[in-house]
C-alpha cells in the first residue's frame, strides 16, 4: 500500500488547562483558534453548552455555567511530516543497455525514468524530493577527476516533485563509469548540511557494479552506504541488473543501507529489482510507502503532556513510551507525536484525516 497518497490535515482538539471556571468565552489563544460558540465544524467545542459534540473529551455539555466550560478550546491543522528522499541516479552509459546488458530496448534509462517519475509526481505531498545525478560529464573518461560526483542537481525541498522530473528528463545516461562510493559519500555531505529533524533517505537507482576507484570499488561503495546508516541515512537500493556479479553487488549495497527488501524466500534478491517499468514502478510505490512517516508535529506543546489523547477514528490509542504500538512524543519539547505498529499501519489504511490529539484540561475525561 502506498501510504503516500494518504497524507491529509490532522484535527488536533486543545483544551487548554488552568483555566478558570467561567472563564470570558473569548480567551482564545492568539493561535487562531475559535472562540467559544464558534462553530468550526467539528459539534459543539469551545464551550458552546448547545449538545454534546460525540468527540471524545467533552466538557460542560450540561450547560452548568459553574464548571469549567470555556477552557480555551481551539482548533488548528496539523500535518504529516514528511520524509525527506535524495534519488542518487546512475547515469553512466551502461544504462543504455536493456536489463539483460545487451543493446536491446528498452534500455535500463527507458525504463527507470518514467517510473521514477511517476512515483515522484504521486508522492509530492508525502516526501520532499531531492537529486543527485553520477557520474559527472559525458565522456571525460573512466574515473577521472571530472566524472566523480561533486554537486547536488536539485537541494530536497518540499513540493519539488515537477522540478526534479524536469531535471532527470534533461539528464542524459551518458557518463564514463560508475563512482557509487564517491556519489553516496557527497550525498551524505550534503543531507549532513540539512538543518531540520525530518527523517532523511537515499534512494540509490543503479544498473550494477561501481567501477571506481579501481582496485576495490565495490567494498568501497559498501563502505560508503554503511557510513550512511552510520550517520543516520539509510539507503534503499533498486537495482536493473541481471549478471550474477552485479547482483551480488547490490545485494550487498542494500544490506549495508539497512534497508533492505523483505521477502520470506532467502534466495530472493535484498534489493528492489525491476526488470519492467512497471515492477520499479511496484517497487517504489514500496519504498516510499515505507518512509512514509507516522509523524504528527503540533503546532504548541500540550499544556498538560500527562492529559493528552490520541484518537484514529473512534479508536484511542494508547501512550506507548516505548515507542512499539501507540503513541509517544518524539522528544523533551513534546512539538511531534509518532504513531507506532498497529497504529502507525492503521493510519495508512484509514488516511491522515482520520486522526485526531485532544489535549485535556485538568479534570477532562479523555477517554
Amino acid at each position: 500500500m502506498l501510504r503516500a497518497s494518504l497524507v491529509g490535515s490532522v484535527v488536533v482538539l486543545a483544551a487548554l488547562s488552568g483555566c478558570a471556571a467561567g472563564n470570558d468565552s473569548n480567551n482564545n489563544s492568539s493561535s487562531g483558534g475559535t472562540g467559544a460558540g464558534d462553530d468550526p465544524g467539528y459539534g459543539d467545542i469551545g464551550g458552546d453548552t448547545g449538545g454534546a459534540s460525540g468527540l471524545p473529551g467533552e466538557i460542560g455539555a450540561d450547560g452548568d455555567p459553574g464548571e469549567e466550560v470555556d477552557c480555551g478550546r481551539q482548533n488548528f491543522d496539523v500535518e504529516r511530516k514528511p520524509a525527506s528522499i535524495l534519488l542518487v541516479l546512475d547515469r553512466s552509459a551502461s544504462m543504455q543497455d536493456d536489463p539483460s546488458g545487451d543493446e536491446g530496448t528498452p534500455s535500463k534509462w527507458d525504463i527507470v525514468v518514467p517510473a521514477l517519475q511517476e512515483v515522484i509526481a504521486t508522492t509530492n505531498e508525502a516526501a520532499s524530493w531531492g537529486l543527485k545525478v553520477f557520474p559527472q560529464g559525458d565522456r571525460t573518461g573512466t574515473c577521472t577527476e571530472e566524472s566523480f560526483p561533486r554537486d547536488i542537481l536539485i537541494p530536497i525541498a518540499a513540493n519539488n516533485a515537477s522540478t526534479v522530473n524536469q531535471a532527470i528528463s534533461s539528464t542524459t545516461p551518458e557518463g564514463d563509469g560508475t563512482p557509487t562510493g564517491e556519489a553516496i559519500n557527497k550525498a551524505v555531505e550534503y543531507l549532513q548540511t540539512i538543518q531540520n529533524d525530518d527523517p532523511k533517505y537515499i534512494l540509490l537507482a543503479t544498473d550494477g557494479d561501481p567501477s571506481c576507484p579501481k582496485d576495490d570499488s565495490d567494498e568501497f561503495a559498501v563502505q560508503a552506504v554503511t557510513n550512511a546508516a552510520s550517520a543516520g541515512f539509510h539507503t534503499f537500493v533498486v537495482g536493473i541488473a541481471a549478471q550474477a556479479s552485479k547482483i551480488k553487488t547490490l545485494n550487498g549495497l542494500a544490506v549495508a543501507g539497512l534497508e533492505p527488501r523483505q521477502d520470506p524466500d532467502p534466495l530472493a534478491p535484498s534489493f528492489y529489482l525491476a526488470a519492467t517499468k512497471d515492477q520499479l514502478v511496484t517497487a517504489l510505490q514500496t519504498i516510499t510507502g515505507e518512509v512514509s512517516t507516522c509523524l504528527f508535529p503540533l503546532s504548541a506543546a500540550p499544556p498538560n503532556p500527562d492529559h493528552v489523547g490520541v484518537f484514529v477514528g473512534d479508536q484511542a490509542i494508547a501512550h506507548d513510551p516505548t515507542g512499539t504500538n501507540g503513541w509517544n512524543y518524539t522528544g523533551p519539547d513534546m512539538m511531534t507525536i509518532k504513531l507506532y505498529g498497529a497504529a502507525c499501519d492503521q493510519v495508512a489504511s484509514s488516511g491522515a484525516g482520520a486522526v485526531k490529539v485532544i489535549f485535556g484540561c485538568k479534570d477532562d475525561p479523555i477517554y
